[in-house]
C-alpha cells in the first residue's frame, strides 16, 4: 500500500481517536443526577430574574430568618434559571454538558498548543482519563463555572508567558465575572499571584544560572512579561471588588473556605481507592512527567499544579480542579518522557504502523464511540434528557405524602433535602437548607449535626418546639430519639425518610389514615423526573 494511503489511514485514525475521546467527555458530563442544591439555585435566580434585587436576609427558615444572606453565585444563579425557564430540567442538564465540554477543550487546547503532533494526540489520550475526575465535579451546580474560569486563566496565563500580552486583558474581566459567579474566584486569584511569584524567580534564576538546563528556553521571558504579569495580578484583584457586598465578600469567602467540614464528603481528604482512581493516575502521571522530562518547564505551572494537588488531597471537591490543569499543562512534557522510552516499545510501534492496524483500530474506535454515544442517553437513566432525582437518596415519596396531607408550616429538615423542600413545598419554612454559611449562623449549622446524631445541642439555636413537623432520614438516631422521647408522632414513613408531626390535631387530613402510613416497596425505587414548573413562593 502506497504512503498516500498509509498517511490517509493515519489520519482518519487520529480523528476516530479524538471523536472517541469526545463521546467519552460527553458521557461523563451527560450525569444527570440532581445535586442537593439544585432547586435552591433555580429559586434565587430566578427571583432576582423576576424581581432585580438581591435578596439580602435570609426569607426562608425559621431559624435564621431575617439573618444575613451572602449570595455569592448569583451570576451563576441567574444563568440556572435561565436555562430552566428555557427547557426545565433539560436546560440544566444541557448548560451542565455544554460547559464541561467548554471546559475540557479550552483545557486539550492550551496543551495542544505545542505544533508537535505527538502532543496534540497525547492531549487527547490524557484528557480521556482526566475527563473522568473531572465530571465529578460537574453536577448542576455553581462550581462548574469555576471550572471553566480555571481552565480560560491557564489558557491565558501561558499565552501570556509566550508573549501574547493581549490575553493579559481577558484576565480582569474575567475575575470580575467569576467572584460574582463562584467563590472559587478566591482560588484563582491565589493562582494568579502564584503565577506571577514563580515567575519572578524564574527570571531571577535565569539570570543568575544561565546555562540551568530546566529553564533554557528558546525564547526567554523578558522583563515586560513580568511587569504585566503583576499588573494584571493587581488589576484582577482590584476586580474581585466589583460585587454587590464589596471588600465584605472576599474578608467572608476566606473565613468560609477555612471552615472545615467534616460533616459533608466533598470537604473531606481524598482517599485511595477506585472512586477517585483517575485523581490518583493524573498525580501520578504529571509527577512523573515534570520529573523526567528533558524539555525546559515553567515555574509558574509546577507552582499551580503543586498547589492545586495539594488542595486535591486536602478536599475531594478540589480534584476535578487539580485534573483541569494537568490536562492544560502536563501533556507536553509527558510527551518528552515517551519519546525517551519509545525504544522499549518498538515492536508495539511497529504494529501500530501497519495500515492493516489502522484500520482495524478505526473500526473498533467507531464501533466503541457509538456504544458510549448510546450510553450517554440510557446508562443509569430512565431519561436521557432532563435532570433526575433519584428516589433512594431524596424523599419524593414522603414529600407527596405531605403535600397531599396539607402539612405546611416550620419544617425540621435534614440539610441535604432542605433545598428541595423549598420549591416543593413553598408554604413550609425550613430549619436548615444546603446555604449553611452563607445565611445560617455557626451555632445552628452546629445544633443541626448534632441534633442528627442525638447529641445534647443548643436549644436556643435550633429550638425544636418551633417546628410543626419534622421530614428526616428513618434511619437518623435524631430521628428515632425525636420520635421516642418527644412526643412527637411519626405519620408516614418508608426505606429513607420519615415524617413526623408535633401535634395530630393540627393537620385535620391525617385523621382519617391508620398511622403511620408505610410507603411501599417503589418509594426508593426508580428516579424521578426534575420539576418541569417552577414554586409559586
Amino acid at each position: 500500500m502506497s504512503q498516500d494511503d498509509s498517511a490517509k489511514a493515519d489520519s482518519l485514525l487520529r480523528r476516530i481517536f479524538i471523536a472517541c475521546v469526545i463521546c467519552v467527555a460527553i458521557f461523563q458530563f451527560s450525569e444527570n443526577t440532581a445535586d442537593p442544591d439544585l432547586w435552591g439555585h433555580v429559586i434565587y435566580g430566578n427571583h432576582l430574574l423576576q424581581t432585580g434585587q438581591l435578596t439580602r436576609a435570609d426569607p426562608y427558615s425559621w431559624t435564621a430568618a431575617g439573618h444575613d444572606w451572602v449570595n455569592h453565585e448569583i451570576l451563576a444563579e441567574a444563568i440556572m434559571a435561565l436555562s430552566f425557564r428555557a427547557l426545565g430540567g433539560t436546560g440544566l442538564l444541557l448548560l451542565t454538558i455544554v460547559v464541561g465540554l467548554l471546559t475540557f477543550l479550552i483545557a486539550i487546547l492550551t496543551a495542544s498548543r505545542h505544533r508537535d503532533s505527538g502532543t496534540k494526540i497525547l492531549a487527547w489520550a490524557f484528557g480521556a482519563l482526566a475527563v473522568v475526575e473531572i465530571s465529578f465535579g460537574f453536577a448542576a451546580r455553581p462550581q462548574i463555572f469555576t471550572a471553566l474560569a480555571l481552565a480560560i486563566q491557564l489558557w491565558s496565563l501561558r499565552q501570556i508567558h509566550r508573549g501574547d500580552w493581549k490575553w493579559a486583558f481577558v484576565l480582569p474581566p474575567l475575575f470580575a465575572l467569576w467572584i460574582n459567579t463562584h467563590g472559587g474566584a478566591i482560588l484563582g486569584m491565589i493562582l494568579l499571584f502564584a503565577a506571577a511569584g514563580a515567575t519572578t524567580v524564574e527570571i531571577i534564576f535565569a539570570k543568575a544560572i544561565p546555562n540551568l538546563p530546566c529553564l533554557r528556553f528558546d525564547k526567554p521571558l523578558s522583563a515586560k512579561t513580568l511587569q504585566l504579569l503583576w499588573l494584571t495580578a493587581i488589576v484582577s484583584a482590584a476586580a474581585l471588588l466589583v460585587n454587590p457586598y464589596g471588600p465584605g465578600l472576599i474578608r467572608w469567602l476566606i473565613a468560609s473556605i477555612s471552615w472545615l467540614r467534616p460533616q459533608i464528603a466533598e470537604w473531606n481528604p481524598v482517599t485511595l481507592g477506585w472512586d477517585h482512581a483517575a485523581f490518583f493516575f493524573c498525580v501520578v502521571l504529571v509527577a512523573f512527567a515534570f520529573l523526567f522530562s528533558r524539555q525546559p518547564k515553567r515555574l509558574w505551572e509546577i507552582a499551580v499544579l503543586l498547589l492545586l494537588a495539594a488542595m486535591g488531597f486536602r478536599a475531594v471537591r478540589n480534584t476535578p480542579l487539580f485534573c483541569i490543569a494537568a490536562l492544560a499543562l502536563a501533556p507536553y512534557q509527558l510527551a518528552d518522557v515517551l519519546a525517551r522510552f519509545q525504544s522499549h516499545f518498538a515492536g508495539l510501534s511497529e504494529i501500530g504502523r501497519r495500515t492493516t492496524t489502522k484500520k482495524m483500530l478505526t473500526v473498533l474506535l467507531s464501533l466503541l464511540s457509538v456504544a458510549i454515544l448510546a450510553s450517554a442517553f440510557f446508562l443509569h437513566k430512565q431519561r436521557a434528557w432532563t435532570m433526575e432525582v433519584p428516589r433512594d437518596q431524596y424523599p419524593t415519596a414522603a414529600i407527596e405524602f405531605i403535600q397531599q396531607h396539607d402539612l405546611h408550616g416550620n419544617l425540621l429538615v435534614y440539610f441535604d433535602w432542605g433545598e428541595m423542600c423549598l420549591w416543593e413545598l413553598p408554604e413550609s419554612r425550613v430549619s436548615i437548607d444546603g446555604r449553611l454559611d452563607t445565611s445560617y449562623p455557626n451555632d445552628v449549622i452546629t445544633a443541626h449535626w448534632q441534633f442528627y446524631n442525638a447529641e445534647p445541642f443548643d436549644t436556643n439555636a435550633l429550638n425544636v418546639a418551633k417546628a410543626d413537623f419534622a421530614l428526616l432520614p428513618s434511619h437518623l438516631a435524631g430521628a428515632l430519639a425525636l420520635a421516642k422521647n418527644n412526643g412527637w408522632h411519626p405519620v408516614y414513613l418508608d426505606g429513607l425518610a420519615v415524617v413526623l408531626v408535633k401535634d395530630l390535631n393540627q393537620f385535620p387530613k391525617l385523621a382519617e389514615l391508620n398511622l403511620p402510613a408505610m410507603g411501599g416497596t417503589n418509594a426508593t425505587e426508580g428516579r424521578a423526573a426534575f420539576p418541569g414548573y417552577l414554586p409559586a413562593r
